[in-house]
């Protein structure tokens, strides 16, 4: 077993940051949302997808974060939320909006270790329809990209030692 890359609370919310911004890109996502068949023509409906997973996706780091990482790097990684969705053009109204309710809604069943849930959240935000009421296709796809997404975040945080400062 190689050893594990040492990273400090900062360097480590840096890692977490990098992390979500490589699986939240918008040209990526809007690629898979045109092959699952989701709603992405116009800005409006391109804006609730991207927010719907990126607050997937900030919730996944978090997650990845809660199960490899002390504490201190946690609570850190969450102090930067406001300025990694200022960065995204989030306004302070967006974000806190973004925060209370998408991002909200995704933790609540991954801290109980329910990622398996995570699909049913965002076609219920994102369409108002329940996971059997899309498109089985559709619903495959999601579904698949979420737990790739959620696995690649888990085993890059394995690779790191985190150090309290």
């Amino acid at each position: 077993m190689a050893d594990k890359r040492k990273l400090s609370v900062a360097r480590a919310v840096e890692a977490a940051g990098i992390l979500f911004e490589l699986n939240a890109g918008e040209s990526g996502v809007l690629a898979m949302a045109g092959k699952a068949g989701l709603p992405c023509a116009t800005q409006e409906e391109k804006s609730r997808l991207m927010l719907e997973w990126r607050a997937y996706v900030h919730a996944a780091v978090l997650y990845g974060l809660m199960v490899q990482a002390p504490n201190v790097v946690v609570v850190e990684y969450l102090r930067v939320t406001q300025d990694m969705l200022h960065r995204l053009g989030y306004g302070p109204e967006e974000a806190e909006a973004f925060v209370d309710g998408a991002f909200r809604s995704y933790v609540d069943p991954m801290v109980r270790t329910k990622t398996q849930e995570c699909p049913a959240v965002f076609f219920e935000r994102l369409l108002g329809k329940k996971v059997e009421e899309v498109p089985s296709s559709t619903a495959a796809m999601v579904s698949g990209v979420m737990a790739m997404v959620m696995s690649a975040i888990l085993d890059k945080l394995e690779q790191y030692e985190f150090l309290v400062d």
